[in-house]
């Protein structure tokens, strides 16, 4: 069975490209995992035991928000499964796109206003994770897919 991985952060701009996500899941016939990445790598000047605080209520936070991601996919009549992790987002990517043997990849485009990221950034990682797995990789913005990576 294909499988689809998409990060998320939540959020009222990452819905309508969870919401592709969910119809493309569901077109495919395909697994969807969703993803929340915590990175609190900019903590490290704090105490260890503020920093370890943090982070977990950082996943706290992730684990709701997939938990809505997956009852709306729930509600379009796709299962989806939801991955907590901690990390450098580009890392994290690679390490569950190895573990859970993805197909494609679905990656939101940065919002101008509260992006975190770059199209260059995103576009570099599309075509090196893309040459490196073997796997398509769909850039959607409000969406919509703006950018594709075919294998």
């Amino acid at each position: 069975m294909k499988k689809i991985l998409t990060p998320t952060r939540g959020g009222e701009a990452s819905l309508p490209n969870q919401d592709r996500a969910i119809q493309i899941a569901k077109e495919q016939g395909a697994e969807l995992y969703f993803l929340y990445i915590t990175d609190v790598s900019f903590l490290d000047r704090l105490a260890s035991p503020v920093l370890i605080d943090m982070e977990a209520e950082i996943s706290e936070m992730g684990e709701f928000v997939l938990a809505i991601a997956q009852e709306r996919a729930a509600k379009q009549g796709v299962e989806a499964k939801a991955l907590v992790h901690s990390g450098v987002f580009s890392e994290v990517i690679a390490a569950v796109i190895e573990e859970h043997a993805v197909d494609t990849l679905i990656l939101g485009s940065p919002d101008e206003q509260t992006g975190i990221t770059t199209w260059e950034y995103l576009t570099r990682l599309s075509e090196e994770l893309g040459e490196r797995f073997d796997l398509e990789i769909l850039l959607l913005s409000k969406g919509e897919v703006v950018y594709e990576y075919q294998i």
